[in-house]
């Protein structure tokens, strides 16, 4: 795998990625390095993080921003970069599948629409939430937060879905595009 490989895990043997990352996985029976050995585990930690993440939000009913906030406020809030999460919902506003959908640095993150838009189509979702961090601590929206959510509105709209809400996550407080009425979602 060019992944492992990447991380500087070499195997002797094939091992799926499934069975790497069990519990019951023996390091030992691979010929792995103590340094490899400690990569595995956090990688097992990363990957655990990231999954009830996406689980703490999938299956949820989100009826208002404090809603979305209670669960991706957690892990967004001590990030040290931005990044951009989206909550894909069916009809009924309930999460179908919530994930990070673009990496940024101290202070932007880049997003495309087009990925957005397609990755909700796959989902059949109807309805989408979108969240970004900021590290700095305020949740002001910038003039580009502004601009790419009137932009990606639009283009929800175009494609017959509804982009319900842009929150914005600061230190110790979040700043909802509905609930302020910076624009209008419907």
């Amino acid at each position: 795998m060019q992944a492992l490989e990447t991380l500087g895990l070499k195997l002797k043997e094939q091992v799926s990625l499934n069975e790497l990352l069990s519990e019951n996985f023996n390091p030992k029976l691979y010929g792995l390095t103590k340094s490899q050995q400690e990569k595995v585990s956090a990688l097992r930690d990363v990957l655990a993080t990231y999954t009830s993440m996406r689980e703490g939000i999938t299956g949820k009913t989100i009826r208002q921003a404090k809603d979305a906030v209670e669960v991706a406020a957690q892990n967004l809030r001590t990030l040290d970069h931005e990044e951009l999460w989206v909550a894909y919902l069916n009809k009924d506003n309930v999460v179908v599948s919530f994930e990070m959908v673009f990496k940024g640095s101290l202070d932007a993150v880049s997003i495309s629409h087009r990925h957005i838009i397609a990755k909700a189509l796959s989902k059949n979702a109807s309805n989408l939430i979108l969240f970004h961090n900021h590290p700095s601590g305020s949740p002001t929206p910038s003039i580009s937060d502004i601009n790419q959510t009137r932009m990606l509105t639009n283009a929800c709209k175009t494609m017959e879905m509804q982009m319900l809400d842009h929150i914005i996550i600061g230190s110790g407080s979040y700043y909802s595009f509905a609930d302020e009425y910076t624009y209008n979602f419907k």
